[in-house]
């Protein structure tokens, strides 16, 4: 009997977020554990992450493999900046083939559920966590059965909405089988994904991840994810690094230290990367994790102002962010990387020179070299989003258009926030020196030149700061 044919899909993010491919770009997760499940159930299936891809080169390529393969059913992983491409290609799939099964799943597809049933030839839409509602979701769609007593999705009955029980989000994550890493795996690829937990138990204005996590916060078992790690240096030895995708690695203290210790009972020599809150952070776990191999840290600091991390219930205050900062430069092996936002509500030239004034102290702790301040976007199933709306700048039908994700833009124009954010952005990262400043600039130009000469010819202060540095020169 032919195995049932699945193509699972990540589509082409919009070009305001879309960095462009390199041999190491970030992959799905998500549709690298689908791949590996369905595989192990019996499926034949193909799966692609295009996020990074421009979407002509998208489409064109999911064109020839929905010719040349056939799918019976296609998997999209839809996300708010990657929705337009997904429509093309839902309407792609169904002119090529009429009678293809389409699955939608993601968070943007969690939260607009009834609204992408409405509009567009969608079968089902998977809520949530993926993993076990598919096994049960593909059979049911293969032989046209009815689709009422699957937990976590929702499909069109008769042109009416119908949203099942949600399902459970999976507690015993080690049952999980390793993602498929190898669909995503290039000649020239260094680094490789990996996720150790899921989910955040903070509900931050700007994030929509508790849609699918439920602010749960669920981890695997420190030899489990040892395990993996094992098992992709020894089918992929050519990696370097490994980065965790999760939300927050460092969540439980006693776990990375475990973790660490593990790595070098097992004398694994491998790069790490990871993201980081604020807090928890002690000396002894930065001390592990040094011993274990991280070389880079992210910890989203967002914005200087405490009365802006209060109102978007980021949970910390500057002085612990200087704390955790005086603990970080007693290791001077890790590389310590900010996150920094500007727009918040009540976003101000004060909150703006509060930011400012913490970065320049930051960065007499330890030297720093990423200085981007991203505005702040507006996604659905947000606090930030439900504000828009009330104030009726914003509905619900905005994402069915083709435009890019909004920026929060109640108080200030987007004009202004990307003077902000530039502002922030040159003024710290000038005080560290004109000189640095100018070969940092070269150093990110030759790393990707179209991407930053965009973001360098947007730069308003860009010239002032040059032309000063060039007259103290001569």
């Amino acid at each position: 009997m032919e195995k049932t044919k699945i193509l699972l899909l990540g589509s082409s993010i919009e070009e305001q977020n879309r960095e462009g491919f390199n041999p190491n770009t970030n992959y799905s997760l998500g549709l690298a554990y689908l791949d590996s499940i369905l595989k192990k159930e019996g499926y034949e299936v193909i799966s692609r992450d295009y996020a990074q891809f421009k979407e002509d080169f998208c489409l064109d390529e999911v064109r020839k493999i929905l010719i040349e393969f056939k799918p019976q059913i296609l998997g999209l992983s839809l996300m708010s900046m990657s929705r337009v491409s997904s429509y093309k290609i839902i309407s792609l799939a169904k002119k090529i083939d009429a009678n293809i099964k389409i699955i939608l799943g993601g968070v943007h597809a969690s939260i607009m559920y009834e609204q992408l049933l409405k509009n567009f030839p969608v079968d089902c839409i998977i809520i949530g966590e993926g993993e076990e509602t598919i096994k049960e979701l593909i059979p049911k769609l293969k032989f046209n059965k009815e689709l009422d007593k699957i937990k976590g999705i929702a499909f069109l009955k008769k042109n009416k909405v119908i949203k099942n029980e949600d399902r459970p989000l999976i507690t015993n994550l080690e049952n999980i089988p390793f993602p498929s890493h190898e669909v995503f795996m290039n000649p020239n690829r260094t680094k490789i994904c990996l996720l150790s937990s899921r989910g955040c138990p903070y509900m931050c204005s700007f994030c929509c991840l508790h849609i699918i996590s439920k602010r749960k916060y669920r981890m695997r078992p420190y030899q489990n994810v040892v395990d993996e790690i094992e098992y992709i240096l020894k089918k992929f030895p050519q990696i370097k690094e490994i980065e965790f995708s999760d939300d927050t690695f460092t969540l439980n203290e006693k776990r990375v230290i475990d973790f660490c210790k593990e790595i070098l009972k097992r004398k694994i020599k491998i790069k790490f990367l990871c993201s980081a809150r604020i807090k928890p952070m002690s000396k002894e776990m930065l001390s592990w994790m040094e011993k274990a191999g991280f070389k880079e840290v992210r910890f989203g600091i967002e914005t200087g102002s405490k009365k802006l991390l209060d109102s978007i219930h980021k949970n910390i205050t500057p002085e612990e962010i200087i704390d955790t900062f005086k603990i970080a430069s007693k290791f001077p092996k890790i590389r310590f990387i900010k996150f920094l936002m500007v727009g918040f509500p009540g976003e101000n030239d004060v909150t703006i020179n509060e930011t400012i004034e913490l970065v320049k102290t930051l960065q007499k702790i330890i030297p720093m070299d990423f200085f981007c301040a991203a505005p702040l976007w507006v996604y659905p199933g947000t606090e930030i989003y439900e504000k828009v709306k009330n104030s009726g700048e914003i509905d619900d039908n905005f994402w069915l258009t083709h435009k890019p994700c909004p920026y929060y833009t109640l108080e200030h124009t987007q004009k202004e926030l990307f003077n902000m954010a530039n502002r922030i952005g040159w003024e710290t990262s000038s005080a560290r020196g004109y000189k640095f400043l100018i070969v940092f600039l070269l150093k990110k130009f030759l790393n990707n030149p179209s991407h930053q000469l965009k973001r360098i010819v947007k730069n308003k202060f860009l010239i002032p700061i040059l032309f000063k540095w060039l007259k103290k020169k001569i």
